[in-house]
């Protein structure tokens, strides 16, 4: 323990004086130690650590499988309800929706917003948390014609309610309906997010809806497994086939799935992040490379120390310890300068973070993993970095290094440089490619037509919710009114609305064509609009006429269909005059006439084909009439300047009306290629810092063999050598590192970059002209990092050299 202590002490006496070395050292160290322990606090939080909930390994999400897949998606309620009293494996089943931020809470103070999720009354049962006042929903609350209920977040009521303890049995108003709030749930309890309220889903078997929008999830019984769970599932499924075959994929792949549940919630950014966390570890073995590189040069200067204490009788182990204290030394603070980077970047990780692309992000934080980790990255930073140059500097020739005159260099030392530096520049540069090829797929998303015209058109969402637009005939009226006084204001060019706009949200419903009586023909994007949308959204009509002011309520019910719905049912046929219907919110099903074919937008994503999408005029929307509808209005100018115009017009209609989301188009079409933006800058980062640190070391590399040369290159100066004979050679040295790192960087991305297919749009992962342009690039950038020290070589004084020796 004393001869530890001694080498602590020695090994920090020495890092002091060697301050330039030291600093740039653990700086290095702190980048790639605190990226790294970074983007794993994030992977701790969402992909590691246990869900908040009891026993959190025995809840499954069921829901629709196909044959090969081990995709789980959501399920109708038809066959929720039958696996619910069907399935033996589970103590409870459950089923949720959510309704996002569109849940109206209005009292007489003040109206707002909130994010909202529909459940059955076994929810909570499910995921073993109860209210921490009051109680769960009853059976009889969720049936269709049971009392209205609610249960409030616990930072919905400290918020709003101030905490009021006698909330419960109280009424709010969501969306204009009266519920009594019968529980408040504990703090940080969380399910999807962040929802303020739990409202009842209140499933009608007598109605046999088949959209699939519901998310499923079980908890399985203590002596049931997932695999016993699994099998069971596929025979209910064969069970629900033969007593519902209408309501199952015809093609036969269909059948009912499980997969844990916090597979499901993270399944979407589990492989992203795993691949950013390759990335970063990719930057922490450059850095550990660089300072094992300036390990090296540093013994290399020591080597006489070296040799006179073995002169003196030190073992060789007894060197490398020290070498090694001193490089644990190093990694322990670059470790600690770490962690607190590590504390701030989390921030700004979780900022740059798209809205609702990260689960369980409000889960985020350090603990003892993170803790641990740190440590362990750190330990292993030092290691990586000081074993090689330990042992090399271990190898000390007494006699030769004990003369005065030696200032060449060892062979092997050469070697291991050099090996390094052929390490960074090929994890650089498949660092690089992978982010070229980000690159790439945002540049060819931002290309992507979306169908309509988004520059100069501003869109709100308003809300039509509330005792005095509790009737469709209201809420068309509201909307009727709203818009003649938009279309007034100066710069507006024209306005009308929808209830979804393209590339913010989805919508989807069934249809039925005419002469399929007894089944649904498929499911199609629905969109109430106003006769003007397609005219303001500069779309195209491409057959048909668009719809005018004689398609009212009572007149001929009409709709539009996209190219994609005509492609798909009407190919070699005229799709006008063809009868389709639609299953609305509300309402039966009716046949339209198809009036109308307009051009394909995209819906889900720029990324994703444009769906069928089915157009119903609003006038003849009926009980389908939307609560909500996002207005569109274009102008010559910039639209966010018609902002506080448009605020004031629509609170002189009605003051108590609420809008949200007031943006520019341009900024809906941009959000949507959030996550591929925040891919590219992520990966865009670690690229840059790993290209920063390999043009480091070879640019060491060089400076030093430079100096290391010195009497060399004075030496064939003075016996004739000319200066541009010099720089070639010197530039050679380099430049074997730096193409033998390329050719292994070319190597080694062909076959990690198949990694990022899920991920890549418009380009392949292995695309030939990425590969070449970067790996010229970095070709590049190297032979500039060579050509400093080379052009510094070119200048020695052949008679300071030879004297020198």
């Amino acid at each position: 323990m004393q001869t530890l202590w001694q080498d602590l002490r020695y090994g920090a006496r020495m890092l002091r004086k060697q301050s330039g070395f030291t600093l740039i050292a653990v700086l290095t160290l702190t980048l790639g130690v605190g990226a790294t322990t970074a983007l794993f606090t994030i992977i701790n939080a969402v992909l590691l650590r246990p869900l908040p909930y009891p026993e959190a390994e025995r809840l499954m999400q069921m829901g629709r499988a196909w044959t090969g897949s081990d995709e789980v998606s959501s399920l109708s309620p038809p066959k929720f309800l039958f696996l619910r009293d069907n399935a033996q494996s589970f103590a409870a089943i459950a089923a949720s929706q959510e309704m996002g931020a569109n849940v109206y809470l209005s009292d007489e103070s003040q109206a707002e917003y909130i994010s909202g999720c529909w459940v059955t009354a076994d929810f909570f049962r499910v995921l073993g948390v109860a209210p921490a006042s009051g109680r769960a929903f009853t059976a009889t609350e969720d049936s269709p014609a049971g009392e209205r209920a609610a249960i409030l977040s616990d930072g919905l009521w400290r918020r709003r309610y101030r905490a009021d303890a006698a909330m419960i049995g109280k009424q709010i108003t969501l969306n204009g309906a009266a519920h009594t709030v019968v529980g408040i749930m504990p703090p940080g309890f969380s399910y999807l997010g962040t929802q303020d309220v739990f409202v009842p889903l209140r499933i009608n078997p007598a109605v046999q809806n088949e959209g699939h929008n519901l998310t499923v999830i079980g908890r399985l019984k203590s002596d049931a497994r997932p695999e016993q769970a699994r099998a069971e599932l596929k025979l209910l499924f064969d069970r629900f086939r033969a007593a519902y075959p209408q309501q199952v994929d015809g093609k036969g792949r269909e059948t009912f799935g499980l997969r844990n549940w916090r597979a499901s919630l993270t399944s979407d950014v589990s492989k992203l992040l795993w691949i950013l966390f390759g990335a970063v570890g990719a930057v922490l073995l450059i850095a550990c490379a660089n300072v094992a590189n300036m390990q090296l040069t540093r013994a290399a200067a020591r080597r006489k120390e070296a040799a006179i204490r073995i002169a003196l009788g030190a073992g060789r182990g007894r060197l490398i310890r020290q070498l090694l204290t001193e490089g644990l030394l190093l990694s322990v603070v670059g470790g600690a300068a770490g962690l607190l980077l590590a504390s701030w970047g989390v921030e700004g990780l979780l900022a740059m973070v798209p809205e609702g692309m990260l689960p369980r992000a409000s889960e985020v934080s350090l603990d003892w993993r993170v803790l641990a980790f740190a440590l362990g990255a750190s330990l292993a930073a030092g290691a990586l970095s000081s074993v090689a140059p330990a042992l090399q500097a271990s190898r000390v020739d007494v006699n030769r290094n004990l003369k005065e005159s030696q200032t060449g260099g060892e062979p092997a030392r050469g070697r291991l440089r050099g090996a390094l530096v052929v390490a960074e520049i090929a994890l650089a540069l498949a660092l690089t490619i992978s982010a070229g090829l980000l690159l790439r797929t945002f540049a060819n998303l931002r290309g992507v037509a979306p169908g309509f015209e988004a520059g100069g058109v501003l869109t709100f969402e308003l809300s039509a919710r509330g005792k005095n637009y509790d009737t469709a005939a209201k809420r068309t009226d509201l909307y009727a009114r709203a818009l003649e006084r938009l279309r007034g204001l100066p710069g507006v060019e024209g306005a009308a609305l929808t209830n979804k706009l393209p590339l913010d949200a989805w919508f989807n419903l069934p249809y039925r064509l005419a002469g399929e009586q007894n089944k649904f023909s498929g499911s199609a994007e629905y969109r109430t609009v106003s006769p003007d949308y397609f005219k303001v959204m500069k779309m195209s009509l491409r057959q048909g006429r668009a719809f005018g002011d004689g398609d009212v309520a009572g007149a001929e019910p009409v709709l539009i269909v996209n190219e994609a719905f005509a492609r798909k049912h009407f190919s070699g046929a005229d799709p006008i005059s063809q009868q389709v219907a639609v299953c609305c919110e509300r309402g039966e099903l009716a046949m339209r006439r198809v009036v109308g074919v307009v051009n394909e937008t995209k819906q889900r994503g720029l990324n994703q084909p444009s769906p069928p999408t089915v157009f119903i005029p609003l006038p003849q929307a009926g009980e389908n009439a939307p609560q909500r509808a996002s207005f569109v209005l274009r102008t010559p100018g910039d639209p966010l300047a018609l902002s506080a115009a448009v605020r004031a017009e629509l609170r002189g209609l009605d003051p108590t009306l609420v809008f949200r989301n007031m943006r520019s188009m341009d900024e809906v079409v941009g959000r949507s290629v959030a996550q591929q933006r925040f891919n590219l800058s992520l990966l865009g980062l670690f690229a840059l810092l790993g290209l920063a640190l390999s043009v480091i070391g070879i640019y060491g590399v060089t400076a030093y063999g430079v100096l290391q040369r010195t009497h060399e290159i004075g030496l064939r100066m003075a016996l004739g050598a000319q200066r541009r004979d010099v720089l070639i050679l010197t530039v050679k040295q380099g430049m074997k590192l730096a193409l033998a790192g390329v050719v292994i960087g070319l190597l080694a991305s062909w076959a990690l970059t198949s990694l990022l297919k899920t991920l890549l749009f418009g380009v392949g992962a292995t695309d030939p002209l990425t590969f070449s342009v970067v790996a010229l690039l970095l070709t590049a950038v190297a032979l500039a990092a060579c050509w400093v020290p080379a052009r510094r070589a070119t200048k020695v004084d052949p008679m300071t050299a030879l004297r020198s020796e």
